[in-house]
């Protein structure tokens, strides 16, 4: 397979356009001639100022035209766009550079705050970046120029939105941008005092650190912060019910990969699911984040089952789990892409097929995001290419892989 260094100019270009932006689409977003972009595409060279312009008109870098980083897989140019506009508005309204924003109403930012944690468990990314765009700037306007309890509150809307623009990050491959929004999240809310979302921002952190590959830090950092906001046996708080669930579940997953022991592991799951039927319902702090509940530690038992190559036990979760309908889409296609893993595991060819074809189809912004279905589909592809050939396209992944 072709390596990103190893085209041409033009050839990256080309591709980082997609079918769905035309020549012509280009050059009037990036502000130059058709004719410079069919030159520059056809194998022609320009200079640093004009590829910087095609580089902007493509929401990318020009090291990325240039082959000296490979675009971040599954990215078309509209969310390459939106993950620049987050990292502008996360780094100004960290630093207090958000220019002269008149902000809007506190309820008006807490509801976009909720807007933009939807669009985000939706996998509507692009309208996740407009949204972050606009709120951080204005929450950090307000949170400045206001006192007491109205400063307090708006700073716990500038915690969320570094949350929600963290979890974007990290979802997109980020993971510089992911680090950099929880560090300016965790110092919001100790100015503010709220350590209940200090530690939600650590269960985003610890689920950052299990995608970048690095499971002992996720499992250190969701036991910490469990620690701190661990509830007495009388606490029937759902909020702090929610980010401890969700802190062990973390623990759980990591300890699963590689982080920490399979004991570990399986003794972190058990808390999770006291916990959850403590809860009784799926709940998120504020309405923020990942609901956690009953049907989100089963989700995340067969993970961890999986993981640890428990098949006996995944397929007795698969059969009797039942979901409930208030987990977010994003939780729902995961169950669906760790179930048709199972079903790989089990030879169930046909089987696992289906369940990855439901996957596209209920989440198809979303899966493009997630590496499981090259595992998937580079194990199906040793039975039958031909089986996988469009599902493999519709998860965004190639063959030749």
């Amino acid at each position: 397979m072709t390596q990103w260094q190893d085209r041409t100019t033009g050839q990256r270009v080309k591709i980082l356009r997609g079918d769905r932006m035309t020549q012509e689409d280009l050059a009037t977003a990036s502000a130059v001639s058709l004719g410079t972009i069919r030159k520059l595409e056809q194998g022609g060279n320009l200079s640093l100022p004009y590829l910087l312009r095609v580089a902007g008109g493509l929401g990318t870098d020009v090291s990325t035209i240039l082959g000296q980083q490979a675009p971040r897989r599954g990215m078309d140019r509209d969310e390459r766009q939106a993950l620049r506009a987050v990292s502008a508005a996360v780094h100004a309204s960290a630093m207090g550079d958000a220019g002269d924003i008149e902000p809007g109403p506190l309820e008006g930012l807490r509801e976009a705050a909720r807007k933009a944690d939807q669009a985000f468990w939706a996998g509507h990314y692009v309208e996740l970046g407009a949204l972050l765009g606009g709120l951080l700037p204005e929450a950090r306007a307000l949170r400045d120029s206001s006192t007491g309890a109205q400063r307090e509150a708006a700073a716990g809307v500038l915690v969320d939105g570094f949350q929600t623009a963290a979890t974007m990050a990290n979802i997109l491959g980020a993971r510089d941008l992911g680090y950099a929004s929880i560090a300016y999240g965790r110092q919001a809310a100790e100015e503010a005092g709220d350590d209940l979302r200090g530690a939600h921002l650590c269960a985003s952190l610890s689920w950052i650190y299990l995608r970048d590959g690095h499971t002992k830090r996720g499992v250190q950092v969701a036991e910490r912060a469990a620690a701190k906001v661990e509830p007495r046996m009388s606490d029937s708080d759902p909020d702090r019910l929610s980010v401890y669930g969700q802190l062990i579940t973390n623990a759980a997953v990591a300890s699963s990969r590689g982080g920490a022991s399979p004991d570990t592991a399986r003794d972190y799951l058990s808390q999770a699911h006291a916990v959850a039927a403590r809860v009784g319902r799926e709940h998120a702090r504020g309405e923020q984040g990942q609901p956690f509940g009953p049907s989100y530690a089963a989700t995340q038992a067969l993970s961890v089952a999986l993981a640890l190559g428990d098949t006996g036990e995944a397929l007795q979760l698969v059969e009797t789990a039942h979901l409930d309908g208030a987990l977010p889409l994003s939780t729902q296609a995961r169950w669906r892409l760790d179930v048709a893993l199972l079903r790989t595991e089990s030879r169930q060819w046909d089987a696992a097929v289906t369940e990855l074809e439901k996957v596209c189809q209920m989440a198809p912004t979303w899966v493009r995001h997630q590496a499981l279905p090259g595992v998937i589909v580079g194990r199906l592809a040793d039975v039958s290419v031909t089986k996988v050939r469009k599902v493999a396209a519709a998860a965004g992944v190639s063959l030749g892989l």
